[in-house]
């Protein structure tokens, strides 16, 4: 007589249902990567933008561009920007309310957060002390 091994119950998948979808603490919205960009430009003195931009081959113009637009229109000069700044990122186009949004995936969960305390530290500068304003002599 032979005794039948019990068959194990069945283990449910270690892979979520919607493993080729990206990781959501991965992604950063165009606007977000916009103020960003605007901080790295904005941070350049007076008169060094465009020998950078040369130095680097970006287009001079196309970055003042950015400096000013809104429209998600510039978001493959973003990604190259944000690869120059030491961020790779992928860049995705997601149907939001039925107009194209890009969106920003970085390639791991160190460099998401690096980038967002590097923006925090653009948004949030650590001041010294307000100068005080000189008073007149009575």
């Amino acid at each position: 007589m032979t005794t039948s091994v019990p068959t194990p119950p069945a283990v449910p998948p270690t892979e979520p249902v919607n493993a080729g979808f990206p990781d959501p603490a991965l992604i950063v919205s165009y606007a977000t990567v916009l103020r960003y960009i605007r901080h790295r430009l904005n941070a350049m003195l007076h008169g060094q933008l465009k020998p950078w931009a040369q130095q680097h081959k970006f287009n001079y113009a196309r970055l003042i561009e950015i400096k000013k637009l809104e429209e998600e229109t510039q978001a493959v000069l973003l990604q190259r920007l944000m690869t120059h700044f030491q961020f790779p990122t992928e860049l995705l186009r997601i149907i939001v309310h039925q107009s194209r949004r890009h969106f920003f995936m970085f390639t791991s969960a160190e460099n998401v957060t690096r980038f967002k305390a590097e923006l925090n530290l653009f948004d949030n500068p650590p001041f010294d002390a307000p100068a005080s304003t000189p008073s007149s002599p009575n």
